[in-house]
């Protein structure tokens, strides 16, 4: 309950009230003034939306692309959050799948496609088949339609593997960035991925970043994502083992180009 101040001192303001103020006072004139108690306490929903995202930033965002992996990707702890409310998870998952690079797991070689597998088929109360979507669409987990960034390394991913996991990419329709590395051995030769790569260009166009690299070493690649992107498409064939052509291509019209050298480290270690 509030507290009744007498006071022979017209009120100004409430914080014009002090004890000498109400001595000093020589008007007739008594004002009664009602002052409200204040509440000490404040929800994390009663935030406004810019500190709240802060706050899921500093505890979800990673400095490189997200293992997944409940020990390797560093926010085990804090998934609890997701199952405050609903308001909290549809925050939460805009930062946390919308503003992270996810990486696709290579070891062991038969979870390469779990995580997509993953957030395609979850409800926020279970599983559903993708072809029973059309009547459960109120509850399909809203992850999907956050992931704008996906890296495909090399390790264990095989020719196809790639295919699979590019069929599964239909079920992210606002994928943004995506990064595939492979490894030109075994077998894989390097215009049947590019041929992938193009098809999938093609027919999700609105994939704005998409970097196509090749393996040379342990942490590094080669960048030939201008095949993807060049229009008409060229057949490349690597000349790099040829005297003094290191890192160099020629295409089907005879025309060389050098592929940049990149960081691609593989984070392997489960």
């Amino acid at each position: 309950m509030g507290e009744i101040i007498r006071s022979n001192a017209p009120l100004l303001m409430i914080s014009d009230l002090s004890i000498a103020g109400l001595k000093a006072a020589e008007s007739p004139e008594v004002t009664l003034v009602e002052v409200s108690e204040v509440s000490s306490t404040c929800s994390f929903l009663d935030l406004p939306r810019e500190i709240r995202d802060q706050i899921y930033s500093l505890i979800f965002l990673s400095d490189g692309p997200m293992y997944p992996s409940r020990a390797r990707a560093g926010i085990a702890e804090y998934l609890g959050l997701l199952r405050t409310n609903q308001q909290v998870y549809s925050e939460v998952v805009e930062i946390l799948y919308g503003r992270n690079t996810f990486q696709i797991r290579g070891e062991p070689r038969w979870k390469a496609p779990e995580l997509l597998n993953l957030l395609s088929s979850q409800r926020r109360d279970g599983f559903i088949h993708p072809s029973m979507w059309a009547f459960h669409t109120n509850k399909i987990c809203l992850a999907r339609l956050h992931l704008k960034k996906l890296y495909i390394p090399s390790h264990n991913i095989n020719l196809e593997r790639l295919k699979h996991l590019f069929s599964l990419l239909k079920y992210f329709p606002n994928l943004e960035h995506l990064r595939v590395v492979y490894t030109g051995s075994f077998g894989v030769k390097d215009m049947e991925v590019v041929n992938i790569c193009r098809l999938f260009r093609d027919r999700r166009p609105l994939v704005e970043d998409f970097v196509l690299c090749k393996r040379i070493r342990y942490s590094e690649a080669e960048d030939i994502s201008w095949m993807i992107l060049e229009k008409p498409y060229r057949n490349w064939t690597s000349i790099s083992d040829t005297a003094d052509m290191r890192h160099m291509w020629e295409n089907s019209d005879g025309v060389v180009r050098q592929a940049m050298v990149v960081n691609a480290p593989q984070s392997i270690p489960e």
